[in-house]
């Protein structure tokens, strides 16, 4: 059964794909909020905060990816799914790499997405069940999961999407131990989380780039070869 009320926004050119996607997600109990374009998506946001956005990637004006981004860079946005009709994993690499909480490939069935977005909904209050007042010191850093913010040493705030949460909290609850990539699926949400086998690499390296950490040379998150990865710096907790 959904989540009491949760709003689902639906941004989609296609009339049909709206009004179907509307009627099956009104059917479980969700309010429904449809957008052509990232303007109406927008407009609609400025009057009427939502709990998920359904995203598609080819649409008119600026596209999902771009729209994706934006909406990445204000800590109070929503969680994304994005939804294309391209079954390319370089497109869902893109995706998440851009901050979306997991990938629809169209054509999609009624179940899978309902699945998705109520694991995408869960997940966002996940850290915080996790971890409600729990606070991490590393490396000069400071990492509130209930928050899903890091700080730097000048105080100033990096948001973190869901699944960068539940990746970065998995680290730092098993520093300097090598963690394979079963492993970290076991440790967060699994699947849910980590929509394909090699999703966690790309959800490593925005870690890598948030937390300043050099791709080609890494001294916060190491690749342990023929394990996974290894988060090497000592951790304080309150």
């Amino acid at each position: 059964m959904a989540e009491p009320k949760a709003s689902v926004l639906v941004v989609d050119d296609d009339s049909d794909i709206r009004e179907l996607i509307s009627r099956l997600l009104t059917a479980e109990g969700f309010r429904v909020q449809p957008a052509r374009d990232g303007e109406e998506m927008f407009a609609l946001m400025e009057r009427q905060p939502v709990d998920l956005i359904l995203l598609d990637v080819m649409l008119p004006g600026r596209d999902g990816f771009d729209l994706c981004r934006q909406l990445r860079s204000d800590l109070q946005m929503p969680p994304v799914i994005m939804v294309t009709a391209k079954d390319d994993e370089i497109d869902r690499v893109v995706g998440l790499e851009l901050g979306a909480d997991d990938y629809v490939v169209k054509p999609f069935s009624g179940r899978e997405l309902l699945a998705r977005i109520k694991a995408v909904l869960r997940r966002v209050h996940q850290p915080v069940a996790l971890a409600r007042r729990e606070l991490f010191h590393f490396a000069g850093w400071r990492f509130y999961p209930a928050q899903m913010e890091l700080f730097d040493a000048d105080a100033t705030a990096i948001p973190l999407s869901t699944s960068e949460t539940e990746l970065l909290l998995a680290f730092v609850q098993h520093p300097q131990v090598p963690l394979s990539r079963d492993r970290l699926l076991d440790l967060t949400k699994g699947r849910e989380s980590f929509p394909f086998d090699r999703s966690i690499d790309s959800h490593v390296s925005r870690l890598r780039r948030k937390l300043g950490d050099d791709a080609r040379k890494p001294e916060i998150i190491k690749t342990a070869w023929g394990t996974g990865y290894i988060f090497t710096y000592p951790v304080e907790a309150e």
